[in-house]
């Protein structure tokens, strides 16, 4: 089996510069000619399946192909990079890491965030705006001369590693080629399979930077269920108390400041899973996913996430476990082959 989770992790493409993800995406949905493949002008891809019922409602399900990184700001006279954050990012990760700059011409320029020795710090303060990308010039006009350009992407460059016992591992952006590697495994898995609702499964773009794609896409197909496929953090192996953890099942998140999620479809959810012996885990979030934007969109739409835990997301590498993802892979083929245009008009 392809592992479209290690593919995707290794893909630059932070929110606004996701081409690379998406022609990944297009490459294999176009092994499905039962979809027909759609694209919003924000740069999201889908994979449609439209039913013969005639009065079938629509289920759009979506992870985003964006990740959090860096963009060249400015080029000063010394030739260093100052950088501005694409998404939420904490200035720490970034000390003494090496990043690349990815620039127009398709060149990966390397360079490295400076750690400043201690006895030479004027303070602590690690705001990214007080960072520099030191790319080994000597002058703006020698960074210039590398095809560095202001906006370019700026990013790690993470390796796929499974941890020593097999059951976990680590990469950059986790948080969401999760989302879009279960899209494509869905496609593949329901290819040659039809439905009494239309079916939709792609990814969105730039949810990092406000859940933009998600209001493209939803105005796109007027659907009428939603589902995120989307990575949220846990802090387990600092909180003997973390209400989830790795290894104990996939994230239903039953409230987030922007979705709290529909009593109907949170009782669906919980009582599918245990029908079907898929372990789970509620979970409480103060952050959101692009079910936060879908969910009030139209006349409202039903909406949740199928989330997958991680640990340490935001930053150079996270940490997953493979269990987790089995059962949310379970979940998420288990709600398709279930749901009817019937039960999806229900939740309303």
């Amino acid at each position: 089996m392809t592992n479209h989770y290690k593919n995707l992790s290794l893909i630059p493409g932070i929110s606004g510069n996701e081409n690379m993800v998406r022609s990944y995406m297009e490459s294999v949905m176009q092994k499905y000619p039962d979809f027909e493949i759609k694209k919003d002008r924000l740069g999201g891809i889908f994979a449609y399946k439209k039913s013969n019922n005639k009065n079938a409602k629509t289920l759009l399900i979506a992870g985003h192909m964006d990740e959090v990184g860096l963009m060249v700001k400015h080029i000063r006279p010394n030739g260093s990079i100052e950088v501005l954050p694409i998404g939420g990012l904490s200035g720490d990760v970034f000390i003494s890491q090496i990043m690349y700059v990815y620039t127009n011409d398709g060149k990966k320029i390397p360079g490295v965030i400076g750690s400043i020795p201690p006895h030479l710090k004027q303070s602590n303060n690690v705001d990214i705006a007080n960072l520099l990308l030191d790319v080994g010039s000597s002058s703006k006009e020698e960074t210039l001369s590398f095809g560095v350009n202001l906006g370019d992407m700026v990013l790690f460059d993470t390796p796929y590693i499974e941890t020593m016992n097999g059951k976990r591992w680590i990469s950059k952006a986790i948080d969401n080629r999760f989302g879009c590697g279960l899209a494509l495994e869905a496609i593949e898995h329901f290819s040659g399979k039809t439905f009494d609702y239309n079916l939709i499964i792609g990814a969105t773009t730039q949810e990092e930077v406000g859940l933009r794609g998600a209001e493209i896409a939803t105005n796109l197909f007027k659907p009428d269920m939603f589902i995120a496929l989307d990575c949220s953090p846990l802090n387990d192996i600092h909180d003997k108390d973390s209400m989830s953890k790795l290894g104990n099942g996939f994230l239903l998140r039953i409230f987030d400041p922007k979705n709290i999620m529909l009593f109907p479809l949170k009782e669906y959810f919980k009582s599918l899973a245990n029908t079907h012996q898929i372990k789970f885990q509620e979970y409480v979030s103060m952050g959101g996913t692009d079910a936060a934007k879908a969910i009030d969109m139209h006349e409202g739409i039903p909406s949740t996430t199928i989330g997958l835990p991680a640990r340490y997301i935001h930053s150079s590498a996270a940490i997953a476990d493979l269990f987790d993802l089995d059962e949310a892979r379970k979940m998420l083929f288990t709600l398709i082959s279930d749901l009817t245009s019937d039960k999806i008009k229900s939740f309303y």
